[in-house]
């Protein structure tokens, strides 16, 4: 099964490979389910009560219920024997940043290189690929305003080369909205999953909570991860540059020296605003940058769900 692409090369593979073999206690014990819900291996989780129907078994009968109210009810069951994981991948304009200057990214040791949807593309790849290593469902929704390509989880190595395809016709363009996105996978979703929202994350916070809030109302878990470059961190800029929207905004020329303190204020507000909404949100939240190496921040991921 050829499931190699720029996403997933070689080397790439070899490193999480490597990953599995140092860490496997960790990686299994994470994976199986990356999500530390009360569902875990194989399991069966109580979701309603039914009137009692003749035919139906006297062992699923509620006792309890039976003895307050004096009426038969029956404990109906969803089985979950694996992890169900939806993947989302924001392909809005803003991810093909890549830093100052239009030239030619240079792959750097990992194969990943400093762009924001390279290396969010990468991640999903590389978790998608431990996943299903351990037999469990992904799926995979890019979007941008709104859900452009769509892959229901299942499991199966065949998977992989699906999800990878995905990733492949996957363009960063348009604006972005990770909350509607958030709460348009909650519709599709027809069981409990994780969800892993990679993104800049550069939506309004209010609209980010509903989605979460659909996703906890259907009780599904959610993990936000935030992928910046360092630019957009730390705004090195020196000399009057202009400055270009990358989703439909107009370009301005700027003196960075005048403009620096009001963009680092709000860019530090909104990302406080937005930690602490899915904290209130049961969200687990993460902020990696692009000149961080993948395999240390596959490995952070790993380690801190295992805990």
């Amino acid at each position: 099964m050829n499931f190699v692409s720029r996403f997933l090369d070689p080397a790439l593979i070899e490193k999480l490979n490597h990953l599995q073999l140092s860490a496997r206690s960790v990686v299994e014990g994470t994976i199986s389910g990356l999500h530390r819900s009360p569902v875990k291996g194989a399991s069966v989780e109580f979701r309603q009560h039914r009137f009692y129907s003749p035919g139906d078994e006297l062992r699923r009968l509620d006792w309890r219920v039976l003895g307050r109210t004096d009426r038969p009810y029956i404990k109906e069951y969803d089985e979950e024997t694996n992890l169900r994981c939806l993947l989302m991948l924001d392909a809005s304009g803003s991810m093909s940043y890549a830093g100052k200057g239009d030239g030619p990214l240079k792959p750097r040791e990992d194969g990943s290189t400093t762009g924001k949807f390279d290396y969010a593309s990468r991640l999903l790849a590389s978790l998608a690929y431990l996943m299903l290593g351990q037999t469990e469902s992904v799926g995979i929704a890019s979007f941008s305003s709104k859900i452009d390509h769509w892959l229901a989880p299942k499991a199966g190595i065949k998977q992989l080369s699906h999800l990878i395809d995905i990733l492949e016709r996957s363009t960063p363009r348009g604006p972005s909205n990770l909350g509607p996105a958030l709460t348009e996978a909650a519709d599709r979703l027809d069981r409990r999953a994780l969800v892993i929202a990679v993104s800049d994350c550069f939506s309004p916070v209010v609209e980010i909570r509903k989605g979460l809030s659909r996703l906890q109302h259907d009780r599904h878990e959610a993990i936000v991860i935030q992928v910046l470059h360092q630019d957009e961190v730390h705004f090195p800029f020196k000399r009057w540059s202009r400055f270009r929207g990358m989703e439909g905004e107009k370009s301005r020329l700027c003196e960075p020296a005048i403009v620096r303190k009001v963009y680092l204020d709000n860019f530090r507000r909104h990302r406080a605003d937005l930690e602490q909404t899915c904290r209130a949100m049961g969200a687990e939240f993460y902020s990696f940058v692009t000149e961080r190496s993948l395999i240390e921040s596959v490995t952070t991921l790993l380690r801190r769900r295992a805990v």
